[in-house]
């Protein structure tokens, strides 16, 4: 097994069996090249995450109040699931799931389309 394919497998294991997974990497690959491969890996690994976490954030205070289940349905054609799956980043048969920037686009347009929608309306009696 390359590093590479070492590094795809690292990014779907978790708890004790990431740790023991790390444990064997770190003994495998010794070299300075191999190490600073690994480096630049975590940390796009911990861009993501940062990035994940900052939407998951991010809609927190709103997802009371706008219903993300709508939002998946009309502005992307999907299930509410899928749009969560994608929000936390969830892993699905070992593929870790998150939202592209075309889909965050999305997203940003859906929330101004209905900001937009509410800030229009005025009910009169």
């Amino acid at each position: 097994m390359s590093l590479k394919d070492d590094l795809k497998k690292m990014d779907t294991l978790s708890g004790k069996e990431l740790d023991l997974f790390l444990i064997d990497m770190k003994a495998r690959y010794t070299s300075s090249e191999d190490k600073e491969t690994i480096r630049k890996h975590l940390l796009g690994e911990l861009a993501d995450i940062n990035k994940e976490l900052t939407v998951k954030e991010q809609l927190k205070d709103i997802s009371e109040v706008v219903s993300l289940s709508y939002i998946a349905k009309k502005y992307f054609g999907k299930s509410r699931a899928w749009l969560y799956q994608r929000i936390n980043g969830n892993s699905v048969r070992g593929q870790v799931y998150k939202l592209s920037q075309e889909e965050i686009d999305i997203l940003n347009f859906a929330l101004r389309d209905i900001s937009n929608k509410l800030g229009s309306l005025s009910i009169k009696c």
